[in-house]
């Protein structure tokens, strides 16, 4: 970006370039100190041109060019009056006191110090006299202008700033690819880029991020890979944030820590509602098609784009469970999800947090189909986000039960804040293992109480019931209850797909049927059991509909002399 103006170089010239200054500021949006500079410059140089550069006979013009690009503030102002040439100035003499301190000097040594260059050049043939000034923003003034890091405490910006690098892409040129491994998130200090992914060979633009926003997030919080590809689409500058520096940034601002939950938020429901959307669209042209084409061969081809629209959706919820459950020394979790249709509203997950504890969720979104789909992306997100982020927290080591409380509270209210009208709710059991010591810190927000099997299968003991759950109160206190898993034995988890699973008959499976099968193979691994469980649900319902989502989820404490 460029601009200049010419004045006639009197007294009348300084308010007509300040006017001038004040423009670019708003325009160009600069940060102060770059303003601060170009006011300096004009009424400290412009002024001196106008009060020694010119006799009143001879007149000429003053020329001020500015231009701001990527950061770097170039002012260039040109005259013909008398050469004078700043950088031989002698500096004043700050020491002396200010009654013995000669006249003069002070405004021109105050340019020199706070522009990061100056050059001055004569021309004796032409009679012009151009000094240039520039000011480089700093990555800590670079990240100070954005107002994602505003409620940043100051100290914790500048000692992180000498640490980030930054990213330069030329247009039409990728950031990550979909499928890499994200192990940064980025923000977008200039420019703009653009989040694209392929359905059925097509590119298709999902968002366009722009100067202040991050990207990248959500692969760096649950460790996937990344969903989507970025491609710059006009001279891009970024600033990627690794792990350590995003959880430092989280941990010291729960301002920040909730922008970024509202944006994954935002991003999962405009990434939805734009699906939502394909997917009417299309319904509409495989209307019309239905209308033109003979009745067996449009619903043909309507059922296959609606298969098609469907796996993709299948596959990006199945994205969302962990591909790798944590395995600590001394233990074995296996689990187990399958949705009744195309998408669900099951899930569950494990958090693997920083000082080696281990968050266990199992949940349940009432419904089915895309709508406790797109209710599952949000919970997930949510309670993934705040865990790591409530993690990072001082004392969050020493009070799991005030981590527990605050992770699922935040999400809690949030969702009956912001989604209170859709009168949906999700049952959660989030456990808390500490795999040193087998103590589990949980809390049950209305979900079927998971079962602990004793290492022969002698004892199937039902943890506490929990309170109402989330999404229907704001404020409901979880209480935060504590068990300790004993060598050998097992936690299972599960939701009411399993108890629930109907057969042809409409009998029930039942908690006895899930007890008894937990009894006869409580000696077999974790990963074992799965795979007996869900296969006694699947011969019970003997060819019947699956009526409902399964998700099952086993940990599995060793024998002390295997552990």
């Amino acid at each position: 970006m460029q601009r200049h103006i010419s004045v006639f170089a009197d007294w009348n010239a300084i308010p007509m370039l300040l006017a001038f200054s004040d423009e670019l500021e708003t325009d160009w949006r600069m940060p102060a100190d770059y303003g601060y500079l170009l006011r300096l410059v004009i009424e400290e140089v412009a002024t001196n041109i106008v009060k020694y550069g010119y006799h009143d006979h001879n007149r000429d013009q003053i020329h001020l060019i500015c231009t701001y690009d990527q950061g770097v503030l170039t002012i260039t102002i040109r005259d013909r009056g008398q050469p004078f040439d700043p950088l031989t100035a002698p500096p004043p003499d700050l020491h002396a006191a200010a009654d013995q301190r000669a006249l003069g000097g002070l405004g021109i040594f105050f340019v020199r110090e706070y522009a990061d260059t100056l050059t001055y050049h004569h021309d004796p043939e032409s009679g012009w006299n151009e000094l240039t000034v520039t000011k480089t923003m700093t990555m800590l003034d670079r990240l100070r202008s954005l107002p994602l890091f505003q409620a940043v405490p100051e100290a914790v910006l500048s000692a992180l700033a000498p640490r980030l690098a930054e990213c330069r892409l030329a247009p039409g040129e990728v950031l990550f690819h979909q499928g890499d491994t994200g192990h940064e998130c980025y923000v977008v200090l200039s420019g703009a880029v653009e989040v694209i992914t392929f359905v059925n060979g097509a590119e298709l633009r999902l968002e366009v991020f722009h100067s202040g926003q991050i990207i990248g997030e959500m692969s760096l919080i649950d460790q996937s890979p990344r969903s989507a590809t970025v491609r710059a689409i006009e001279p891009s500058r970024l600033v990627a944030l690794n792990e350590q520096v995003f959880a430092t940034l989280i941990g010291s601002s729960p301002a920040l820590a909730m922008h970024m939950l509202r944006s994954i938020v935002s991003r999962v429901r405009n990434t939805n509602q734009r699906m939502i959307h394909d997917l009417e669209r299309k319904n509409a042209e495989l209307l019309t098609a239905y209308q033109q084409l003979q009745a067996a061969q449009a619903e043909l081809i309507r059922y296959n784009r609606l298969e098609e629209e469907l796996d993709v959706a299948r596959r990006i919820q199945q994205s969302f469970l962990p591909r790798v459950l944590p395995q600590p020394p001394g233990w074995r979790i296996a689990a187990f999800s399958r949705g009744a249709q195309a998408v669900g509203g099951d899930f569950f997950d494990t958090i693997p947090l920083p000082d080696g504890r281990i968050g266990l969720i199992v949940a349940d979104a009432c419904g089915k189909s895309v709508t406790a789909a797109l209710f599952v992306a949000l919970s997930r997100s949510l309670l993934r986000a705040t865990s790591q982020a409530a993690a990072n927290l001082p004392h969050s080591t020493d009070n799991g039960a005030a981590l527990l409380q605050h992770t699922i509270g935040l999400t809690n209210d949030y969702i009956c804040r912001e989604h209170g009208e859709a009168n949906m709710f999700v049952t959660l059991f989030y456990g808390l293992l500490d795999p040193t010591t087998g103590r589990l810190l949980y809390a049950n927000a209305g979900h079927n109480p998971p079962l602990r099997v004793n290492h022969d299968g002698t004892v199937v003991e039902e943890l506490s019931e929990g309170v109402l759950p989330i999404g229907i109160v704001v404020g409901q206190t979880y209480e935060v209850r504590e068990l300790y898993i004993a060598h050998g034995e097992k936690l299972v988890a599960f939701s009411d797909g399993i108890t629930e699973a109907m057969n042809s008959s409409g009998e029930l499976f039942g908690d006895e049927r899930l007890h008894h099968v937990l009894q006869a193979h409580a000696t077999q691994t974790a990963n074992d059991l799965v795979i007996t469980v869900v296969a006694a649900v699947d011969a019970f319902a003997a060819g019947a509909p699956q009526a409902d989502d399964i998700t099952l989820l086993v940990v599995e404490r060793l024998p002390a002399e295997q552990a």
